[in-house]
């Protein structure tokens, strides 16, 4: 799980569902984040939407994301480093996904087509290689942790609504549940900017006792850029921060630090 997105999961013993428009977010938009904790740099993060590869006629979009730990995070406590892609239909359903993640001298991927068949959610998983496939029982509305970061940006952004799915992140199913907070003009490392935010608390289906509480500040605006999220991950707080979004017609947004 890269750790942008495990700030995002939240969770809920009954998710409704919700049918949302993947047009938003057109093939072209690159987001790139830094990862903080206690203000000292952890790692990168970036995320990109692409047009489906050709041959995937159900699929609307590709989502592609890398996150990587920094030079001395690599170094001194560990290398990590995830590469993740999720296919999404034109209703912003999941299609497929696929991860990456070295850790280490550690190899793991896994693959996962959607939507789970007769409850269960088959994960084809390896080790180094070397096949270790299992299954998960999920609801026909789970969706992966790439695409969650999207479906929060599709919400209605009405302060109060709630925010509810189950999330497959870190080879595990999360109940989700949070709720749109109060809109709020924050700093960001690309200036002063008009936010919603999105509370969150989590909860992991097979182990009710492993929690997370999570807050993310979107733009407030038709971009709905994910400015910045805040939460626990592995035992720490971590903070993950636009610095630059291109693309998607829009103009150029850098880190106005590295323009002073």
């Amino acid at each position: 799980m890269t750790p942008l997105l495990a700030l995002l999961l939240v969770a809920a013993p009954v998710c409704p569902p919700q049918k949302l428009q993947v047009a938003r977010f057109a093939p072209g938009e690159v987001l790139s984040f830094r990862l903080d904790a206690l203000g000292a740099d952890v790692g990168t993060f970036e995320v990109r939407v692409r047009p489906a590869p050709p041959g995937e006629k159900r699929a609307a979009v590709e989502l592609t994301s890398r996150a990587r730990t920094s030079a001395f995070v690599s170094t001194n406590v560990g290398h990590y480093e995830a590469f993740v892609t999720a296919l999404l239909a034109p209703d912003f359903s999941v299609l497929r996904y696929h991860e990456d993640v070295d850790e280490g001298a550690l190899h793991r991927a896994v693959q996962l087509d959607f939507p789970p068949v007769s409850g269960a959610l088959a994960v084809q998983a390896t080790k180094n290689g070397e096949p270790e496939p299992f299954s998960l029982a999920a609801g026909s509305d789970v969706r992966d942790i790439l695409s969650t970061l999207y479906f929060l940006r599709a919400q209605p952004m009405k302060p109060g609504s709630p925010v509810c799915l189950e999330v497959y992140a870190g080879r595990r199913i999360w109940r989700v549940l949070g709720q749109i907070g109060g809109r709020e003009t924050i700093d960001t490392p690309l200036g002063r900017m008009p936010s919603v935010r999105i509370d969150a608390d989590a909860v992991r289906v097979d182990d009710p006792k492993v929690k997370r509480a999570a807050h993310v500040w979107v733009s407030d605006d038709d971009r709905r850029l994910p400015l910045v999220a805040v939460g626990e991950v592995r035992g720490k707080v971590i903070r993950a921060q636009l610095i630059e979004a291109t693309g998607n017609g829009k103009r150029r947004l850098a880190e106005q630090s590295q323009r002073r």
